[in-house]
């Protein structure tokens, strides 16, 4: 792999939870300086052909990318695989089932919406989601605001969403070492998804991280759309404390939030680029 001074390693499309289609986040991603892209979707690597194609046409160099969702404890934790085979048995089959467990507590959300007397809960949603088996909260707390149930979408969480709350489904467990063995059978590279994301004390985060990369972790957002610049510094610090490979992603789902796809920042030269580490560099 060339030497690559911009890249965007973290995005979502319609695939998951984002809103343009694979070819218009090469565009936005091309027009903004990123040289290398990856397409890092919930639990889903349905839209991979068609970014890999896209980004090939506009001479963007791609590496394969899923965003899982895992636990710790009660925390949802995000681990993101790199330039992997997508058509790992063990790995797909672990994305299936999350799909499957997701698609089943929302249909457990939309009936306690109904018992509370709202309708058309399930078919609204539908209206809303661009994959239909990727429903979650955020869908139905969009719904819940359309249709004037809630002042906002952060009311939906607060009044019927939010854990205790009369909408809530528990969510079922995928642990970190199921997730991020997944992604090294499939001879690709784990990835901690935006570490400063998560609502964990000291102790807590270290217990976490060590989870990790017992695992076989060794990889780390540093520069992030979902961190502020005092949180990039620290884990830059933090990756280069501990010998980590870094990545670097917008974590772009839409326009107007968080940042533009390549816009998160630039690695600094002092980490080790988790792209020096693809099996094509």
């Amino acid at each position: 792999m060339k030497q690559i001074k911009r890249a965007d390693l973290h995005m979502h499309s319609t695939f998951s939870d984002g809103v343009e289609e694979p070819e218009e986040l090469v565009i936005r991603a091309k027009n903004n300086g990123v040289e290398l892209i990856s397409l890092t979707d919930h639990d889903e690597t349905g839209g991979l052909e068609r970014m890999k194609a896209a980004a090939a046409q506009h001479g963007l160099q791609f590496a394969n990318g899923v965003e899982i969702s895992a636990d710790y404890g009660e925390v949802s934790i995000h681990v993101v695989g790199l330039d992997f085979d997508p058509e790992d048995e063990m790995l797909q089959a672990l994305l299936g089932r999350i799909r499957a467990n997701r698609f089943e507590r929302a249909v457990q959300i939309a009936e306690k919406l109904e018992r509370l007397g709202m309708k058309g809960v399930w078919e609204g949603v539908l209206e809303i989601v661009t994959n239909p088996r990727l429903i979650g909260r955020p869908h139905f707390a969009a719904w819940l605001a359309q249709n004037g149930y809630v002042e906002d979408y952060n009311a939906a969480f607060s009044k019927y969403l939010s854990r205790g709350k009369p909408g809530y489904v528990e969510r079922a467990k995928t642990s970190i070492h199921e997730a991020t063995s997944a992604i090294l059978k499939a001879k690709g590279i784990p990835v901690l998804a935006h570490p400063g994301r998560y609502k964990l004390n000291e102790w807590e985060f270290d217990s976490m991280f060590k989870e990790f990369t017992e695992a076989g972790g060794h990889a780390i957002e540093v520069t992030t759309g979902s961190h502020t610049p005092g949180q990039n510094l620290l884990f830059c610090d933090f990756a280069q404390s501990r010998n980590l490979w870094a990545s670097t992603g917008s974590d772009f789902h839409r326009p107007m939030n968080r940042c533009e796809p390549g816009l998160q920042g630039d690695l600094p030269r002092t980490v080790e680029p988790v792209w020096n580490h693809f099996r094509a560099s």
